[in-house]
């Protein structure tokens, strides 16, 4: 399930906290920051769930949002993991759309 990983700072209202579980996606996330020179803070939740957070300004938040997406999409799973399954799904998909054309063709 996808979750957003964006919140208000909880003490400064000129900031935005993003948030990680996985510290291969924080880190990767903290190297697309560093080549964008954007400044951020850094917390890991040591008593919690080892949440890493980072706290950026809300001035670079529209530049940092795109990093987050990147990051993000650098990790996602497939929708249909299983190739051949992707595969019949799309011969079958356009099998239907190739026979309601030739349908709508012939009917006119």
């Amino acid at each position: 399930m996808f979750r957003i990983n964006i919140n208000d700072h909880p003490t400064n209202r000129k900031m935005k906290v993003f948030f990680y579980e996985d510290p291969s996606h924080a880190a990767h996330f903290e190297n697309l920051l560093k080549e964008s020179n954007v400044k951020y803070e850094f917390q890991i939740d040591e008593e919690g769930d080892r949440t890493i957070y980072f706290g950026v300004s809300t001035a670079d938040f529209e530049k940092v949002k795109k990093l987050n997406y990147l990051t993000l999409g650098q990790f996602r799973k497939p929708f249909i993991p299983d190739r051949a399954f992707r595969i019949i799904l799309i011969v079958i998909s356009m099998t239907i759309l190739l026979t309601a054309i030739v349908g709508a063709i012939v009917s006119s």
